[in-house]
């Protein structure tokens, strides 16, 4: 059965989780794949994984990479989206062929005042915007602009998550996984509880 809106579950690094997402019809599941991180998914990791799933599109996670990691990791794994925090390299990775997201944080008031004239600068570059906040003075707010943008870029809810129904009415929603308790056995949590309450009547 259907979400009732876009969903990208970040971090993923083993099968159980990517499995149930693409039961659950999640639409991206992302890799952590900066050789600079400790939660790394080596090539090997990332191929044996995806060769068990099908129906979901792969996003590779970078943090701290440089332009030159990111080429080459491009070049190693699958990909279908390259998602990026640095807005200095989104024109040079629009260059490498694949669907750009856009990992943004909004954690003061004059970030949240930059927000729209930096999705203007990303609604021709990127096909996904991530929007992250740690501060929840700024979540009402953050909500409302979501809401008004009409835009090309699809924006997906990334802070404030909690299992309510009402998280169906976003336009996206980020989700991000958790560690196996041992090969094989997982508690989903808050993904479960988020993903049962969006699904389709």
């Amino acid at each position: 059965m259907a979400l009732k809106t876009f969903v990208k579950i970040s971090n993923v690094n083993n099968l159980s989780d990517a499995r149930y997402c693409a039961g659950m019809m999640v639409d991206v599941i992302g890799f952590n794949v900066d050789p600079s991180t400790d939660s790394f998914v080596s090539e090997g990791d990332f191929e044996e994984i995806t060769d068990w799933v099908a129906g979901i599109k792969y996003a590779g996670e970078f943090h701290n990479a440089t332009l030159e990691q990111i080429k080459s990791s491009v070049k190693l794994y699958n990909l279908d989206y390259v998602e990026l925090n640095n807005l200095d390299l989104v024109e040079s990775v629009c260059l490498l062929g694949k669907h750009i997201i856009f990992k943004l944080n909004i954690d003061s008031p004059e970030e949240l005042a930059e927000l729209k004239s930096k999705l203007s600068y990303l609604d021709e570059l990127a096909k996904i915007v991530v929007i992250k906040s740690s501060d929840e003075s700024l979540f009402d707010e953050i909500d409302a602009k979501i809401g008004y943008y009409n835009g090309n870029l699809k924006l997906l809810k990334g802070y404030g998550l909690i299992a309510d129904a009402s998280l169906g009415k976003f336009p996206g929603l980020e989700l991000e996984a958790t560690e196996e308790d041992r090969p094989g056995f997982k508690d989903f949590g808050q993904i479960m509880d988020i993903l049962e309450l969006i699904e389709e009547d």
